[in-house]
Formats: structure tokens, C-alpha cells, sequence
């Protein structure tokens, strides 16, 4: 019957037999990867903490949808590659998607119309309870990772969001050359968790408002980790006093970038023009590395500055450290240098989560926006802790590609829900093993 009613498509390319397809397949989707992920959300409770602190802002008697169906259907729907609010539209009848959400397999969920009135009926102070959620929850699920490690170490860093139309407190940034917003991130290294995240106004300098977020975070890692040592890096955008002070005030090695003045450029000089020497015997470009006691003059006390020098055919090139941390000035660089890893996450953060997709009018709406694609940054990096070893280092689309993204039937029986994933899908075993792990955890 359906198949006489339902317009066909035929192709004639295959040599075998005549091909002919419809839309008849039924309840179908393209994302049934994200079940274990779901599992593991469900075990750990994070999306439904999340929810939790979400004052829904609506009139309660036309609300259809509850923040947490809401939250749940945003987060994964940005995990498999949907960022922006406009997919709702065509994916709010997608059976995986409801299942994922909690909703009953048929209803539709949140429309694109109904996602923006929820972002943009959250308060400031309810995003702040939002981000303070990411410290618990990596304290409760790398704690053991963590005091194995015996150190936390903080990456700080700030990015740009170019912004377009009239999107409120969007500035132009010189040393960007745009108008934009500027968030400001801070992950943990080890574990890549995404401890605080906050959008800024583009106008914004690097360190603003840093202390206050470290001032969130900091007490609540040491409280729960006392006896293992925190260490902090930034370049030289977060070159403030301010910071250094509150560094020393917690008992935390920093390594800072700090901008090259008249002064260290008078104290490095003589290793400068010994490796301008050794380069001119040699012809093979010469690297030293040396450090001194300097106080400027809204210092309360002399701090240590680290030095490298380099010389080659382009000339010399001279980098400063302001830092607490023993050891050679070698050995600060390298442990500086290594914040590398920091722009890892962020590229990951912004170009495979697309945490830039900032598109509201209301700046307190794309700041709930920047939050939930950090939630699902940090849903998916908890999440890849439980893979196999070579499986914890995979990026985002290699997860989708490899793990979510697996064509499924969905059918509901009066027993229970069946869904017959691909029987040629190249990956089944990840899947067979990811899925044992979370639900054996």
C-alpha cells in the first residue's frame, strides 16, 4: 500500500538489478554512536546537573519542553556536529535525538523558536553556577588521576569570536583587527577538562577579569587536592601584577610571559652578544637560555625572570618568563613552551565543538551559547576517558566519524525500544567495548 502511494527513485547505474528507493525505511538516524555517550551521562549525572541550575525563565503554563530536554537536546545535538539552534528545526523529529532527550519516541522536540526563547530566559548568575558545575565534576571524575599526577596545571588563554550585525558589547579589537567578542578559557592540561569558561566584551584585554575566575576555582581545587601542587601558564597578554601576587598569595608556580622592555633587553645583552659571536665561528644558528632577579617599580618584591636568546641568519630573537618555579632556566621554557597544547583544545573547542557560533542579539544569550558547547566539550573529554588507550587523545570528528555517526533503525515494541544499528559498519568492535566500559563503570 505504501509503496504504491510513496513516489520512487530508480537508478540504472548497477549492471546486477534495477534500483529503486523511497522514503519508507521508517524511524531511522544517523547518530545511534551517541547511546554510550548517553549512558555515561546518565551514570555520572553531569547533563541532568546542569539542568539543575537552570532557572527556566518562561511562563510555565505554555512551556511544552523543560530545560532539561532542552539542555540535553542542545548538548548532543552540538556533539554530532549540529551547533547551530537552526538544525532544531529538521532534527526535532530525529528518533535518536528523542530518545537522547528523554522524551517519548514521536513527540517532537524544542523547535528552533523554542531553543532561542530558552537561551535567552537564562540569568548571569545561573551561567555562574553553570561553569563552577565544571570544577566539581572534574574534582569527582579525575580526582584519581589527578593525585596519581600530584599537579594540577592551569592553561590560560583567550581567543577571538568575530562577531557580525548589531550583537550587543561587540567591540572592535585592535590587536585582532575585528569586531568580536573575547572569551576567556581556562583548561587543565593533563586531563584537557575545560575548568572556566566567560564571555567578554571585544574590547576586553587579555587578562581581564582572570583573577576573579581563578578566585572561583582555585580554592575549590586546593580544598579538594591539598596536597598536590597547582601550576599556572600564560602568555604574555596575562603579564599583571595582579595575577603574579595572587599566584604567590595560593602557593601557586607560575610561568608567565612578560614583554620585553629596555631594561631586560640590557641584562640579556651579554649572552645575546656571545651567541652573536659563537654564530659568526660557526654559522649554525645558537640558542642560550639565562635568568636574574628583577623588581619593577609596582612590585612589592624582586620576582625571577627567565630568558631566551636565539641568534641565526634572521638576527636575534629575545623572550622573557616572569616565574616562581625552580630549576633551570631551560627547564622553565620548556615547561612555558609546552602551553602549546592549550591552542590544541582551543582550536578543537572552537572549530569542532564551533563554540563560536555566537549569533544572538543579547550578549547575556550568546554567553549561555559559549557555556553550553563548554559543557559539551567537557561531556565528550570526560567521556573519552573511558575509551580504550589509543581512543583518549581522539579528536572530535574523529570520534564522530568513528564512533557517533553509525546509521540505525529505531523501532518501538510494547516491550522495550530496538535499534538495529548497520550490520556493515567498520567500527563495531569500538562500539561493542565502549559500550561494555560505560556500562561496567
Amino acid at each position: 500500500m505504501i509503496q504504491s502511494v510513496l513516489p520512487q527513485l530508480s537508478f540504472s547505474f548497477y549492471r546486477h538489478q534495477g534500483i529503486r528507493a523511497d522514503f519508507s525505511g521508517g524511524q531511522i538516524t544517523s547518530d545511534a554512536g551517541l547511546l554510550p555517550l548517553r549512558a555515561f551521562d546518565q551514570r555520572h549525572h553531569l547533563s541532568y546537573d546542569w539542568a539543575a541550575l537552570l532557572r527556566d525563565g518562561r511562563q510555565e503554563d505554555r512551556v511544552r519542553h523543560d530545560s532539561r530536554a532542552l539542555l540535553r537536546q542542545r548538548l548532543y545535538q552540538i556533539v554530532a556536529g549540529y551547533e547551530d539552534a537552526n538544525d532544531a528545526d529538521r532534527l526535532r523529529h530525529d528518533p535518536l535525538l528523542q530518545i537522547i532527550a528523554d522524551e517519548k519516541l514521536g513527540d517532537a522536540l524544542g523547535s528552533q523558536p523554542t531553543l532561542s526563547r530558552w537561551e535567552n530566559s537564562t540569568a548571569a548568575r545561573d551561567l555562574v553556577h553553570l561553569s563552577d558545575t565544571w570544577c566539581q565534576q572534574f574534582i569527582r571524575l579525575c580526582g584519581d588521576q589527578v593525585r596519581q599526577r600530584g599537579e594540577i596545571l592551569l592553561d590560560l588563554d583567550s581567543t577571538d569570536d568575530p562577531t557580525y550585525g548589531q550583537q550587543q558589547l561587540s567591540f572592535f579589537n585592535g590587536a585582532y583587527g575585528q569586531h568580536m567578542y573575547h572569551p576567556m578559557l581556562i583548561f587543565e592540561r593533563h586531563t584537557g577538562c575545560l575548568l572556566a569558561a566567560r564571555l567578554r566584551p571585544g574590547n576586553a584585554s587579555s587578562h581581564a577579569r582572570i583573577v576573579p575566575m581563578l578566585l572561583r576555582l582555585v580554592p575549590r581545587l586546593q580544598a579538594a587536592f591539598p596536597q598536590v601542587t597547582i601550576q599556572l601558564r600564560g602568555d604574555a597578554g596575562f603579564a599583571l601584577p595582579l595575577l603574579y601576587k595572587f599566584c604567590e598569595f595560593f602557593d601557586i608556580e607560575y610561568a608567565i610571559g612578560i614583554p620585553a622592555n629596555c631594561v631586560f633587553q640590557q641584562r640579556a645583552e651579554p649572552l645575546q652578544k656571545q651567541l652573536k659571536r659563537r654564530y659568526r665561528r660557526t654559522q649554525v644558528p645558537q640558542r642560550g637560555f639565562s635568568s636574574f632577579r628583577h623588581r619593577a617599580r609596582s612590585w612589592p618584591r624582586q620576582r625571577r625572570i627567565g630568558y631566551k636568546a636565539e641568534h641565526s641568519a634572521s638576527g636575534t630573537n629575545l623572550r622573557f618568563v616572569v616565574t616562581n618555579c625552580a630549576g633551570r632556566a631551560s627547564q622553565v621554557f620548556a615547561f612555558y613552551n609546552d602551553r602549546g597544547e592549550c591552542e590544541n583544545r582551543i582550536e578543537e573547542f572552537k572549530n569542532g565543538f564551533r563554540a563560536d557560533r555566537l549569533s544572538c542579539h543579547r550578549f547575556l544569550a550568546n554567553a549561555f551559547r559559549l557555556l553550553l558547547h563548554g559543557a559539551a566539550y567537557n561531556l565528550v573529554n570526560f567521556f573519552r576517558h573511558q575509551l580504550p588507550s589509543p581512543w583518549r587523545s581522539a579528536q572530535i570528528e574523529t570520534l564522530r566519524a568513528q564512533l557517533f555517526k553509525i546509521g540505525a533503525r529505531v523501532r518501538q515494541t510494547a516491550r522495550c525500544i530496538r535499534i538495529h544499528l548497520a550490520t556493515g559498519w567498520p567500527f563495531q568492535d569500538l562500539f561493542r567495548s565502549v559500550a561494555l566500559a560505560v556500562n561496567s563503570s
